[in-house]
């Protein structure tokens, strides 16, 4: 295996942000970008000219995934979700990578999420997704003072960002914070309009409102209105700690029971941003083994969650019969 060697799969508006993180990852040397369309290689270049210096490692740009090299330290899959369960195949089994960074969503069913993990179990593979969200630093100190064993509730109020899309990240966050193993669906209202994805003409994604519970007391309310594009924000509850949280502006406040409930400004510095993440991201990776994204296996709560809640809505909606989740 060649540890300064990193193959990105997907070089899309999401692929060539992942590219950028790359090129500032110290000791990869080498980084593979393979994507059939010749648009996004090009898009990949211009993200790697908007970038401060030129990138220390030398790029391979490819249009098939029979063209890359055996063996490298890391595998990125940025591709569209449908897509991705049989890249991380070929990368593994042709290619023999076994550490993976996966964009979310993961997969658009239950049962090709569920053959991915029995991949990784088979073959021992290190497989990591980009529910980044859970990696801010404001959400390990907020689980600190939420307590270990609380009841937690967490509830999202957005604009049409995508339910499924821009869900599968919160339901993570939820999972993080209340640790359960399962999120069961208690409601979901959704809308009677399906939206366009500006990511291919196959794609859509609903708005609307899904509200999940846990065996352990927690609640989960995912609400995304269909009529605006307001960012998201973030209300966390326990019986002794909660805060307000919006990671677009960089800002938060927080209370405790400690102090009477009073509102205090809480730090909240540093946006979610894919370029600069996906670099430290990979290089604990490649000099730990871990990193802080949820494992294939963590982020199956979310992901089951949103698939599950989500698909019999797409198939009412859209009146005909499917077996997966059109979203992205």
């Amino acid at each position: 295996m060649s540890s300064d060697r990193a193959l990105l799969i997907g070089c899309g508006e999401i692929g060539s942000r992942h590219l950028q993180g790359l090129a500032a990852v110290p000791g990869l040397r080498r980084i593979e970008v393979v994507d059939p369309r010749p648009e996004a290689l090009a898009l990949g270049r211009a993200r790697l000219a908007e970038l401060p210096a030129a990138p220390a490692a030398s790029i391979r740009w490819l249009e098939s995934l029979d063209d890359a090299q055996p063996g490298g330290a890391v595998c990125v899959v940025a591709t569209q979700a449908g897509a991705r369960p049989q890249a991380v195949r070929r990368a593994a089994e042709a290619l023999g990578y076994r550490t993976f960074l996966l964009e979310k969503m993961v997969a658009q069913s239950v049962e090709a999420y569920e053959q991915l993990l029995a991949l990784a179990k088979a073959q021992g593979l290190s497989v990591w997704v980009n529910c980044q969200t859970r990696a801010h630093p404001f959400h390990a100190l907020a689980k600190q003072r939420v307590g270990p064993s609380a009841p937690v509730r967490l509830h999202v109020v957005s604009g049409n960002w995508g339910l499924a899309s821009g869900g599968v990240h919160l339901a993570d966050l939820f999972a993080y914070y209340d640790g359960a193993e399962a999120i069961e669906l208690r409601d979901a209202d959704i809308d009677d309009t399906v939206h366009a994805s500006k990511r291919g003409p196959e794609l859509c994604d609903l708005s609307g409102t899904l509200r999940g519970t846990t065996a352990n007391g927690g609640e989960l309310i995912l609400s995304y209105a269909g009529d605006h594009q307001a960012y998201q924000h973030i209300t966390i509850a326990s019986r002794t700690y909660r805060c307000v949280v919006d990671h677009l502006r960089e800002w938060a406040v927080e209370s405790d029971a400690e102090s009477g409930w009073a509102w205090r400004s809480a730090p909240c510095g540093g946006q979610l941003l894919v370029s600069r993440l996906t670099s430290e991201f990979v290089a604990d990776l490649l000099a730990r083994g871990w990193c802080a994204l949820p494992t294939l296996s963590q982020a199956w709560v979310a992901h089951r969650f949103i698939l599950e809640a989500l698909q019999p809505q797409f198939a009412r909606l859209l009146n005909r019969e499917l077996d997966a989740c059109p979203a992205t």
